[in-house]
């Protein structure tokens, strides 16, 4: 310390006010008084350390020239230890009884019992100290301590006579709580208001020492502030006035002067003095929950300046603002047409400064600069600077419009042209069109792919069409042409995934050029979209959200609607006011189990929303049978059911109704010689519960033997071709029954004789099935036939294009197949596997026998098939063509069982796993 220093007892004092010695510290220092000053400070330099000292010092020299007051080397009595005794004699000092404040005024001092500092807990006023910092015609600002939270603040206060008028101590208050509210970095923040002991209002904000913007034009140092650091900061007070305009608040001062700008980038937009908030601000202008009052139109030009400005006349200049800057609305006083694009205007004033150095509107009296503001038109900038930008000097011209609407309108879109500008318009424009180029080359190979996919599908649809002629004994020339076909199949295939990887390659480069290329996301998007339809159609979940996650990544508002829509089913039948019932498929065990009941109410029913999936309807109205409705919607879907309802003397006893209606046939890739996937109309037909059974068949053939024992016979289902033997024999009464052995081995434990006559027939030709529906329809008085391929499918598979009847998991025990029993394969009786059901009832229908049908589905009608001659006995079986046969059968592997499935057989070709089920023609009519 030197002679110069401040009075070690001022340190020790502030020591104590900062928490860094105690009260009895502060005392034992106060007591060295009595000696030297130089036993004081090393009193003191035992109880701080070096740096605290030095911290010590500068604050009081600070307070010293703050404040005025003398605290440097003198005597000056310091406080006792509260609690301690006062000294007898009057050489230890008094405590004060009071410290200056900020405002002159004193206050008690309480020396701190919180040295951690507590808020609100101060010995003293919270401001300490004050430095001028500005002032206007109304108000001041100083630089002041916040002993609170530790720093120096700018505290804002009125003059003395502003005080006495409420319309300026309001217009204060305005400017405080708009501003404080204005949270942006590029705004100066507000950290306080109040009202000081002596009833003046004040408000507290950032002390900000840069330079303006007015200050860095007028010396014009291209060096230090080249034209991109100028539009680095325009850019951000750009920003601020956007942000500011987004709440509707309007600055109504914007010149360079109100442009703060920092040697480390800070750029502040300040002066909210003459603010304007706009009825529809979320922005309050007072404590009131209530909307605010408008402010005045008329603002003094000179009011709550914190550095002198130019005084106006107000009779002769604009209201508010500083001329030459004020947009012409503005300068005429028309109030209905200032909005925040009155701030645009006097944005392009200052970007003109900042292009050329020279203000547009010029003039030597504030009137002159209003007058030039409404008359006259710019120079463009590039006349008075060359240099000038050409895409500044628009974006400047257009600021400067005189009407209001030709203006740019909004100071985001200002910001937007500036930052285009600094980050490189050019370039990033010459990425823009190098990700279009890339986008516009992926559409070749886009199209070879789905070209190359449909050759693929034809392909492969013509090589099975020829292998299905070929037996597997025929020599290989025999089959080099579908082999062929085959071969080009998968060339296809592999060239065009080939061209989808190359698709894709392409437009992810082109969003390495341009991240938001719009083209590029939608391409990849409609490819994505593709594969996840793919994948859904062959149940392949995981494959399925996998792409739809892709999709969702590039989607640009074309698929993300299809993959949240929802779904809508109506309901009509006749006839009307049918009860409906609601059920929801729900997988347990493996088995798609309809369940969730609830009521729909009374037909018609229209447009009910539902979540996309698989449901089941059941309706029923008084004297007709209950029908199972099976319906899959899927997203965005709209399914109107229209059903007929039938009586049970209409469908039948054994035969199951199925309802009319669209129905997707095949698209399952892993059965066998699957109809390609296509979605067809199929009406009302009934179907047997069952496969025909030798019960059945034998009634078939007594009732022949009657008519023509012969042809009984003939129609017998026995092979004696081949050892398949028979599956019937005459009864010592002459009538026809089940062969003793139609069941062997282990299985007779389970299934009695009783059991033999509900085993499925087999052993038949597809004539003898045609033999066998034509003398049921001549019973029955109805027409009785064989499915077709889309009725069988419809009747097996329901809406959902489930895999099996059950659903879209196998195993061995819900059907019979080669793998259910552990005993020797073999036919067994109908409805042995519950599980084995369709939606609609349909049983056996994955498993047990084969079953003949009446087409060949897309090739030849059930009319065409039943139009051919039956062929002699002695016709070789290779001669009598081809009939499909659809189901699994109890030899079968399990790829069989997919109700998908399908192959052919010579129409005469009798099997032990050969049978076949009647389909009712139905006749809806009018029923009311």
């Amino acid at each position: 310390m030197t002679k110069r220093d401040p009075d070690p007892r001022a340190l020790a004092l502030e020591a104590a006010a900062r928490g860094w010695i105690s009260p009895q510290d502060l005392w034992s220092v106060a007591t060295q008084s009595s000696g030297s000053e130089d036993q004081t400070r090393k009193r003191l330099e035992t109880l701080l350390q070096p740096d605290q000292i030095t911290s010590l010092v500068r604050a009081v020299e600070s307070m010293t020239t703050l404040s005025g007051t003398s605290v440097m080397s003198g005597k000056r009595p310091l406080p006792r230890p509260p609690g301690s005794p006062r000294p007898p004699d009057s050489s230890h000092p008094a405590m004060p009884e009071s410290v200056p404040t900020l405002t002159g005024a004193r206050v008690s001092y309480r020396p701190s019992r919180d040295p951690g500092g507590i808020p609100g807990r101060l010995p003293g006023p919270r401001y300490r100290g004050k430095k001028p910092l500005g002032a206007g015609g109304v108000g001041q600002v100083v630089a002041t301590r916040d002993r609170e939270i530790g720093r120096t603040v700018a505290l804002k206060t009125l003059h003395d006579h502003a005080l006495a008028d409420t319309s300026l101590v309001r217009k204060f208050l305005v400017e405080a709580r708009v501003t404080a509210q204005l949270e942006h970095p590029n705004i100066i923040p507000v950290y306080d208001l109040g009202v000081l002991p002596g009833g003046r209002p004040f408000y507290t904000m950032r002390v900000v020492k840069q330079p303006s913007l007015g200050d860095v034009l007028a010396i014009g140092d291209t060096t230090r502030w080249p034209l991109i650091r100028l539009l680095g900061a325009f850019l951000q007070m750009s920003r601020a006035l956007a942000y500011a305009h987004s709440l509707g608040v309007l600055h109504g001062d914007i010149k360079p002067e109100n442009i703060l700008l920092g040697d480390f980038g800070e750029v502040y937009l300040a002066d909210w003095g003459l603010t304007k908030v706009q009825p529809h601000s979320a922005v309050r202008t007072s404590r009131s929950t209530a909307p605010p009052p408008d402010l005045p139109d008329e603002l003094d030009g000179g009011a709550l300046k914190l550095h002198t400005i130019e005084r106006h006349d107000v009779s002769t200049s604009p209201p508010g603002g500083t001329p030459g800057y004020l947009a012409p609305e503005v300068a005429l006083g028309d109030g209905k047409k200032i909005d925040h694009r009155a701030d645009l205007f006097s944005l392009g004033v200052v970007l003109y400064e900042i292009l050329t150095g020279d203000r547009p509107f010029s003039g030597e009296t504030a009137r002159a600069r209003v007058v030039a503001t409404v008359a006259t038109t710019p120079i463009p900038p590039r006349d008075l600077e060359p240099s000038c930008p050409l895409l500044l000097e628009d974006l400047c011209l257009s600021l400067l419009e005189k009407d209001r609407e030709q203006r740019i309108q909004s100071a985001d879109e200002v910001a937007e042209k500036i930052e285009a500008y600094l980050e490189g318009a050019k370039e990033k424009e010459r990425r823009r069109e190098e990700a279009l180029r890339l986008s516009e080359q992926a559409r070749a190979p886009v199209e070879t792919h789905f070209r190359l996919e449909e050759e693929r599908r034809k392909l492969t649809k013509q090589a099975g069409e020829l292998l299905k002629g070929i037996e597997g004994w025929q020599p290989v020339d025999d089959k080099r042409t579908a082999w062929t076909l085959e071969e080009r199949a998968t060339e296809a295939e592999q060239e065009g995934a080939r061209a989808l990887a190359r698709a894709i390659e392409l437009y992810t480069k082109a969003l390495g050029y341009d991240a938001g290329c719009r083209q590029a996301h939608e391409g990849l998007a409609e490819l994505y979209w593709g594969r996840a339809q793919q994948a859904e159609m062959r149940r392949a979940r995981a494959t399925q959200i996998y792409y739809e996650a892709l999709v969702l990544e590039h989607d640009r508002g074309r698929f993300e609607p299809l993959l949240n829509a929802g779904a809508t089913l109506s309901v009509r039948s006749s006839p009307t006011g049918a009860a409906v019932r609601l059920l929801r498929y729900r997988e347990h065990d493996r088995i798609l189990v309809a369940q969730d009941a609830c009521s729909l109410g009374a037909t018609p029913i229209d447009q009910i929303d539902l979540e996309p999936g698989s449901y089941l309807l059941l309706i029923h109205a008084p004297g007709y049978r209950e029908l199972r409705y099976p319906v899959s919607v899927g997203r965005g879907m709209t399914h109107e059911a229209d059903v007929n309802l039938y009586t049970d003397e209409e469908i039948g006893d054994g035969f199951v109704l199925v309802p009319q209606g669209p129905v997707v046939l095949g698209g399952d890739p892993d059965a066998i010689e699957s109809i390609p996937r296509q979605e067809v109309f199929v009406p009302d037909f009934a179907i047997t519960e069952f496969p025909v059974t030798l019960r059945e068949y034998c009634a078939f053939l007594d009732d022949l033997q009657l008519t023509d024992p012969e042809k009984a016979e003939k129609r017998g289902p026995c092979n004696l071709r081949t050892t398949a033997g028979a599956a019937v024999k005459r009864s010592e009464g002459g009538s026809w029954e089940p062969h003793d052995l139609i069941i062997e081995g282990e299985a007779r434990e389970r299934f009695g004789p009783d059991r033999f006559w509900d085993v499925p027939v087999h052993l038949v030709t597809w004539f003898d099935a045609q033999a066998f529906c034509r003398w049921r329809s001549e019973q029955s008085g109805a027409t009785i036939r064989m499915p077709t391929e889309a009725e069988w499918e419809k009747a097996a598979r329901g809406a959902d294009r489930r895999f099996y009847p059950w659903g879209d998991q196998f195993d061995p025990t819900f059907c019979l197949m080669r793998e259910s029993r552990s005993y020797t394969q073999q036919p067994e009786p109908v409805g042995t596997f519950p599980a084995d059901v369709s939606p609609y009832g349909v049983r056996d229908m994955a498993g047990g026998m084969r079953e003949w049908v009446a087409d060949k589905f897309g090739e030849r009608s059930a009319s065409e098939s039943a139009s051919e001659p039956e062929p002699s006995e002695d016709t070789k079986r290779a001669e009598s063509g081809f009939r499909i046969l659809r189901s699994g059968c109890w030899h079968a592997v399990r790829e069989w069982s997919r109700a998908a499935s399908r192959g052919d057989m010579y129409a005469m070709m009798r099997g032990t796993a050969l049978t076949f089920r009647c389909v009712k023609v139905l006749h809806p009519g009018n029923r009311g």
